[in-house]
């Protein structure tokens, strides 16, 4: 699935026209996507959390210069899946709290 057809599908579902689920889909990512460069976390409860990972910088080998290279200290995004969502993806029961 791409945006084009994430929205039409949030189009039908809100029964709003296109271009306003397309707004509030292209909103939605710019977002996240200012959250993520400040840092921040970002967690839908039942659904995941997007984060960023600091790798530091490291040496490797290049093997076409046969020389040592260093890798500059980088940033990257990550997903991780709540149990909810890992459970309906494989088909089981989310565990329950038993302290509920």
């Amino acid at each position: 699935m791409n945006r084009r057809e994430l929205s039409l599908e949030l189009a039908q579902r809100l029964k709003i026209s296109h271009r306003q689920a397309a707004f509030l889909v292209e909103n939605f990512f710019d977002l996240l996507k200012e959250f993520l460069a400040r840092g921040e976390k970002v967690s839908f409860q039942g659904f995941g959390t997007f984060g960023i990972k600091e790798l530091p910088p490291r040496e490797f080998f290049h093997l076409p210069k046969k020389e040592k290279a260093t890798l500059k200290a980088r940033r990257r995004p990550f997903f991780r899946p709540s149990p909810k969502l890992l459970a309906k993806l494989n088909g089981k029961r989310p565990l329950q709290n038993i302290f509920s």
